[in-house]
């Protein structure tokens, strides 16, 4: 090469770096407003390689805001860095507008992870953190962290947090045909168990100390028949923990073995719900009818409406020749079997389509005094058929009688 060719290519080359260090230098003068949407803008459209250039400028022009800190958590979670979205999320403070937002989205990634025990934490922080609707509109963050609460739930098998979550979005939101659908379901029965074990035995090797999960994974392992798994699934809990107590006495029972369950059932507390059924249960076994009523009483005063409780007092009834009081007890049972008639009717895969289901639901519900999930029914008809004016009517009883209160 001559000397005066290497002068031109040094020239040239200098030119390119000049013109670089010019253009960088413009990037470290833009707004970090803009940037900051434009990287949201890319991350939005899946441009992760843009949306990472984007985020390292934005780093260059400011210290990282609140707001920041979520928009680097969703590039890591999009970029499949879980754990750095979590560092990034767990820097907002409780007092900063952006906390309940940050709190919310940590909460869904450790959903997605399969951490229910962590995800369950991090919801309730943003449920006591986020604005209270001030307005008919709801805060939406507000509503998918009881959305996710709900999913959480209703995998656990964990009925009264389920129906009180169910409530809270009843009141802040429309439910959704699922939603209802799933408040009533999960009163007293549950999901398929076989699809539910695999994502409850995925939370478990994620989180070995997820107690709810575990206590959930068991019964659907003995629903399948899988008594020694579920047996095995319990193990790692506490002897006088409850909930395992009640998950071991019904893994007894289904092997035939009375004085095992017996032994189980004398060690829990007397005042669970749960435990009460199942000493009913094993009472009637025993043709001990007087021991049978009283368990079963305890039952439904502790956890009205199970059908478990109010049939198995019907039978202790029998057994004690108390005709008499069986008739009302009859009849709430036919109550409960309608509704669960109306519900399988309104399962996935069904005709969901019917105009008269969602009002036959709301009815059933209103005769089991479940007021509020009658209003959902009502208000889904409505919203479905406008000129429906049999939901109508109803909607606006049950709003009049909540309006003037217990009489």
């Amino acid at each position: 090469m001559s000397a005066s060719s290497a002068m031109a290519r040094a020239v040239l080359n200098l030119g390119v770096a000049a013109t670089v260090a010019l253009a960088a230098g413009c990037s470290d003068k833009a707004d970090p407003e803009a940037v900051s949407d434009r990287a949201r803008a890319e991350l939005r459209a899946n441009r992760v390689a843009d949306a990472e250039r984007s985020v390292a400028q934005l780093e260059r022009l400011r210290r990282p805001t609140d707001r920041d800190r979520l928009l680097r958590a969703r590039l890591a979670v999009t970029a499949g860095r879980p754990d750095g979205a979590l560092a990034e999320l767990a820097l907002v403070p409780d007092d900063s507008p952006e906390a309940a937002a940050a709190r919310l989205f940590a909460g869904q990634v450790e959903v997605r992870r399969g951490r229910f025990r962590h995800a369950e934490r991090l919801l309730r922080e943003a449920v006591r953190l986020g604005p209270k609707p001030t307005g008919p509109d709801p805060n939406p963050n507000l509503v998918q962290a009881h959305r996710e609460l709900v999913f959480i739930y209703g995998f656990q098998l964990r009925r009264a947090e389920l129906s009180d979550e169910f409530l809270v979005l009843s009141r802040l939101t429309a439910l959704r045909f699922d939603d209802l659908f799933n408040w009533g379901l999960l009163k007293d029965d549950s999901w398929e168990p076989t699809e539910a074990a695999k994502t409850l035995a995925d939370c478990i090797a994620a989180d070995p100390e997820d107690r709810w999960s575990r206590l959930a994974l068991a019964e659907n392992q003995r629903r399948m028949g899988q008594l020694d798994q579920a047996e095995k699934t319990l193990k790692p809990l506490a002897a006088e923990d409850p909930e395992a107590i009640a998950g071991r006495a019904r893994i007894a029972l289904d092997r035939g073995d009375a004085e095992a369950a017996g032994t189980l059932l004398a060690a829990g507390p007397a005042d669970d719900p749960a435990l009460a059924r199942l000493r009913g249960r094993l009472a009637l076994a025993r043709r001990d009818g007087p021991a049978a009523e009283r368990q079963f009483r305890l039952a439904i005063r502790l956890q009205p409406g199970s059908h478990e409780a109010v049939t198995g007092l019907i039978a202790a009834l029998k057994l004690n020749g108390e005709t008499a009081a069986i008739a009302p007890l009859r009849e709430q049972a036919a109550r409960l079997d309608r509704f669960k008639a109306l519900i399988q009717r309104a399962a996935p895969g069904k005709d969901r389509s019917d105009p008269e289901l969602p009002v036959l639901l709301g009815d059933a519900c209103a005769d089991l005094h479940r007021y509020d999930e009658a209003r959902g029914w009502y208000r889904l008809a409505v919203t479905r058929n406008p000129l429906d004016t049999k939901a109508q009517r109803a909607l606006y009883h049950l709003e009049e009688s909540a309006r003037a209160g217990p009489k």
